[in-house]
């Protein structure tokens, strides 16, 4: 990069930047594509009306949801360097939940044994055609990716739910910058924090002062017993199972000692397991 960049971290104004801010986001699912991408959003990565008709949805829809949740936090990273006519120097973000209370009090997480509601799950955007292959995947993933966290986040807590950077700012330090601004602001609220990393992201988590909780092995059904899966169902489900996630969790301030920092979940340190 010839000229060194000028970061600056902020808040999100939803009026001016979040154009700007989603293209940034979609943007950074695409290099590498990460299955987790693929399935989260709907024909990521393959160009033509359909890509172009999700991303407008998700973009939308992710609005709506940032606005109405008062307690959802984006920021965005900017490279003042890039400053000019038309330009979005928008260059890396992040997004985040602060929950004041116990959030699985009045709602029902769907989990892997809730089989009649499995299939109902939806996330923000188009999403693939109800009962495809690939919806059925997503609500898998979801299902069990998601059952986890009555168990362990039933506090008060800040959830991490997004962090990204584009592919030539992220030797650059621009996620962590984003990343520290959201520690620091729940450092100082005295906040737990939870997220599940991507391959890509668990090393960053890493340095700053995230544990590795587990690393969920999932199940996924082929959609007819009576029918071999298609060669697509094969590839995501193996890279799925390729491309682990990491449930991971910070207590206030990133001071942890093993064998001694108690899991509030547990009310006891963990200890090695043969």
């Amino acid at each position: 990069m010839a000229t060194k960049p000028d970061f600056r971290v902020s808040y999100v104004d939803f009026d001016k930047d979040w154009d700007d801010l989603f293209c940034t986001y979609w943007e950074s699912w695409k290099d590498p594509v990460q299955v987790t991408g693929v399935l989260t959003f709907a024909w990521l990565s393959e160009g033509g009306v359909l890509e172009k008709r999700s991303y407008e949805s998700a973009k939308k829809d992710y609005l709506d949801l940032a606005i109405s949740s008062p307690d959802m936090h984006w920021i965005k990273v900017e490279d003042r360097s890039l400053i000019g006519p038309g330009v979005n120097c928008i260059v890396a973000g992040g997004a985040w939940t602060q929950h004041r209370k116990n959030p699985f009090r009045e709602h029902h997480q769907p989990t892997a044994s809730d089989q009649e509601g499995i299939y109902n799950l939806k996330l923000p955007g188009l999403g693939y055609p109800v009962g495809s292959e690939r919806h059925r995947l997503m609500c898998e993933f979801y299902a069990q990716m998601l059952s986890w966290r009555p168990k362990m986040m039933a506090r008060p807590h800040a959830h991490g739910q997004a962090l990204w950077a584009l592919p030539k700012y992220r030797r650059l330090g621009a996620a962590q910058l984003a990343l520290d601004f959201f520690l620091q602001t729940t450092d100082d609220l005295g906040l737990e924090t939870f997220l599940e990393g991507s391959s890509i992201g668990t090393p960053l988590y890493l340095r700053s002062g995230y544990v590795p909780i587990v690393k969920p092995v999932m199940v996924f059904t082929p959609p007819n017993q009576n029918k071999k899966p298609s060669e697509d169902w094969r590839h995501i489900v193996r890279s799925l199972h390729a491309e682990t996630i990491s449930i991971m969790w910070r207590p206030p301030g990133g001071v942890y000692t093993e064998g001694e920092t108690i899991f509030p979940w547990e009310g006891k340190p963990r200890s090695i397991k043969l």
